[in-house]
């Protein structure tokens, strides 16, 4: 990589994080984005101060006919490229944004797959044999429970959790914090769970500060990683049968459903999932009408099918 790219890309990233206080998550995103760029210039031989506008739709392009992402995912990485140059002009680094007159590509927006009540049931009633079995009973009926994101669950600590009043506080995008709550089935699988936890612990001789802190952990003893999550989920998706993919995203997005299904509030919904733009959150209205057409169809006399 070009010294001054590299320079150009670390101050940036450096911003984002002291000003912006970003998840290191999104700061990793960014990066990403902004060094993919950055190796499709250095095939053009010239630098990011040099991408004109043409480089820009041509990279553009490439994403599409290339690399064959999707539309969600083209629009992301414009706008992390928007965002660093719109920060180089601010800093009167260059003269001509390569992204500035490329709008957004227009794309259907698909609705998020979500479990049925009947799948969500059986996933909560997995059998508890074991301190693994049990740590991940709790991962369903928590993300569940709370709907909460799979990096705030796995941040989560013990400390964070306010038993009496049924919560727990999650750090959320932005660095936002929220209490998202914890229904009483739920919260008498933790107290359980954190029972086996220390039980497991002192069998295993774990005794770390970040392990000792951790609401989640592996059987290694360290805080459960994103990765063993998925796995975790993969595992049970294929032992239930069930008809849709299961992540953490698609208790999040049932979660959600859910509650439109049974009148909650937009706005409460927007609150309990940690969405800065209500926009964000009215796709469960959307979701919602599609149920309501399916019980219409299976409910009206004249549109039943017979």
């Amino acid at each position: 990589m070009d010294i001054k790219d590299f320079e150009l890309i670390d101050n940036y990233l450096g911003f984002l994080k002291e000003v912006r206080n970003l998840s290191s998550n999104t700061l990793i995103s960014y990066k990403n984005d902004i060094q993919n760029f950055q190796k499709f210039c250095s095939n053009r031989n010239i630098n990011l101060l040099e991408a004109s506008n043409n480089d820009g739709r041509a990279y553009l392009s490439s994403l599409m006919r290339i690399e064959n992402f999707s539309h969600a995912t083209i629009n992301r990485k414009l706008s992390s490229l928007k965002r660093f140059y719109l920060y180089l002009e601010k800093n009167r680094a260059i003269k001509t944004n390569p992204f500035g007159k490329i709008e957004a590509t227009t794309r259907s927006r698909r609705l998020p797959r979500v479990l049925s009540e009947k799948e969500v049931v059986k996933l909560l009633n997995i059998p508890i044999t074991d301190f693994k079995s049990h740590r991940d009973a709790l991962l369903f009926n928590l993300f569940y429970s709370t709907g909460a994101r799979l990096s705030e669950l796995l941040n989560a600590n013990i400390e964070d959790l306010e038993m009496d009043d049924e919560r727990l506080m999650v750090k959320g995008k932005g660095s936002l914090y929220r209490y998202v709550f914890i229904n009483p089935p739920t919260l008498k699988i933790l107290k359980s769970y954190l029972i086996e936890k220390e039980k497991f612990q002192i069998e295993k001789g774990i005794s770390d500060k970040e392990s000792k802190k951790a609401i989640f952990i592996g059987t290694g003893g360290k805080r459960l990683s994103a990765s063993t999550v998925h796995s975790i989920f993969e595992k049970y998706r294929k032992e239930l049968n069930l008809g849709v993919e299961l992540t953490p995203h698609t208790l999040r997005h049932s979660f959600a459903t859910h509650l439109m299904d049974n009148d909650a509030g937009i706005r409460v919904i927007q609150k309990l999932l940690g969405h800065s733009s209500i926009s964000t959150t009215q796709i469960y209205t959307h979701v919602s009408r599609q149920r309501l057409k399916s019980v219409y169809k299976s409910s009206h006399p004249h549109g039943r099918k017979r």
